[in-house]
């Protein structure tokens, strides 16, 4: 689920919105967030949902002044556990003042342990940053991927990669050797606004492990709250579901 709530943007509104959204969805095991840099309002988010997602690991506050946390949070209904994390060495523009970066964690489901990689990548102002997202990412594969690749464990990527063109995304596929697929469902982007983009994904590296099926799904949790998207993210949400 990207940008749960903006930096100033209503975001104790949101927070109460997207509570109920959760509420009212079916459950996952596992939720991933992005751009969730506030305490206060991861607070109210875990408080109101504990009791169906008992389980927490919150993004590292920042020592240095005028930077922020990765924003990287993750809930779960099942125990979950922080297995290594990195920073982004390059950053742009408002990108400078986050930590942004990933993480890699590990779950149990059925006696299957599964990696999960949360990331957020570098945003596109008025310039295009592909290259610093081509670094983020081989920096992903180089310190998370790699060293931790364990045959018999799945990986999950996911996130706000902010890569709308395919040959980028390509490009990405093929350097971390990771494997994209087709959504279902009416929603085929991801952004909320004018410009209707894709940009977070579900990307399985099926080197170690093979799904008997992944499917993904963009949905708009706002309708069951008749409130407008907006109101929850500025972002839809991706939802995943994997059969073993």
């Amino acid at each position: 689920m990207p940008a749960p709530y903006g930096w100033f943007h209503n975001s104790v509104e949101r927070a109460e919105n997207i509570i109920q959204a959760l509420k009212s969805s079916e459950t996952y095991d596992v939720i991933l967030f992005q751009e969730a840099f506030s305490r206060k309002i991861r607070k109210i988010i875990f408080d109101g949902l504990q009791s169906i997602y008992p389980y927490q690991i919150i993004p590292k506050n920042q020592p240095k002044i005028f930077k922020t946390n990765s924003g990287l949070w993750v809930i779960s209904r099942n125990p979950i556990t922080l297995i290594d994390e990195i920073s982004f060495s390059h950053l742009r523009e408002w990108d400078k003042l986050t930590s942004k970066g990933a993480k890699l964690y590990s779950i149990i489901k059925n006696e299957q342990e599964l990696y999960l990689i949360n990331t957020h990548m570098q945003s596109d102002y008025k310039t295009k940053y592909n290259k610093v997202r081509t670094d983020q990412y081989t920096q992903i594969n180089k310190n998370l991927i790699l060293p931790h690749m364990k045959q018999g464990i799945p990986l999950i990527m996911c996130g706000d990669l902010n890569i709308s063109k395919p040959s980028h995304l390509a490009s990405l596929l093929k350097k971390l050797k990771l494997e994209n697929g087709l959504l279902s469902g009416k929603l085929q982007f991801s952004t909320i606004g004018q410009y209707k983009q894709l940009l977070d994904y579900i990307l399985v590296k099926t080197e170690n492990f093979k799904f008997q099926s992944v499917e993904r799904k963009i949905q708009n949790m706002s309708n069951d709250l008749f409130i407008k998207p907006g109101q929850l993210s500025d972002h839809y949400p991706i939802e995943g579901i994997f059969k073993w």
